[in-house]
């Protein structure tokens, strides 16, 4: 057993109806929307040039997120029609920079019986899906464009605490930062794609 394996935190998995599901998202939007609005608050009454240099760069942050957001909740608008189920599929969404890796965990996810929301590399954009989509997992990578993983894992605990999140770091000295964060499964990158579908799947698993 590795290190990073023999680090994990697993949950305790709940199922979730789909009426569930949508109050979780509708209670995280909601968070998302007055968080933002006292951000800009904050932004607006910013005074030196390196507050107005961050305040740009944190409304870019806001605008990708929102931007995720209002797409995932467009899909979800479309596909309002379908009449709700009792229960779904688990869902994941994968936030990671190489295409190779996340073929090779989307496929052994869907082999799972896994619904892959999305497959995205930016992390702004991933916590505007995340809060929209509420997903059961999220696999992040520890790098990502404009926003980290650490980043977003304080983003989705705040206005998704339900979504269970999984983490891919470059080296062991790694793991202990994103445990210290909270629940979290924590996996380095000498670690398999097969390997890491297999953690997913024990953690979604009803016996977890």
């Amino acid at each position: 057993m590795t290190l990073a394996q023999s680090s994990r935190v697993r949950p305790k998995p709940s199922v979730r109806t789909d009426n569930e599901r949508l109050l979780d998202q509708l209670a995280g939007i909601s968070a998302w929307l007055q968080a933002r609005a006292d951000s800009e608050l904050q932004l607006v009454e910013a005074g030196s040039r390196e507050m107005r240099l961050d305040r740009a760069r944190r409304l870019d942050v806001m605008r990708r997120q929102h931007c995720g957001l209002v797409q995932a909740t467009e899909r979800q608008l479309r596909e309002s029609g379908s009449p709700l189920r009792s229960t779904t599929a688990p869902r994941v969404v994968i936030v990671h920079r190489n295409d190779w890796f996340k073929d090779k965990v989307s496929s052994g996810l869907r082999e799972g019986g896994i619904h892959i929301v999305a497959e995205l590399v930016n992390g702004a954009e991933a916590v505007g899906l995340v809060v929209a989509e509420q997903p059961d997992v999220l696999l992040v990578e520890d790098k990502l464009p404009m926003l980290g993983a650490l980043d977003v894992l304080a983003e989705v605990r705040r206005f998704a605490p339900k979504t269970r999140v999984v983490v891919q770091v470059g080296t062991d000295s790694q793991i202990g930062a994103f445990l210290e964060t909270g629940p979290c499964t924590v996996f380095t990158r000498r670690i398999p794609p097969a390997d890491i579908v297999d953690g997913i799947l024990d953690l979604l698993s009803p016996g977890a």
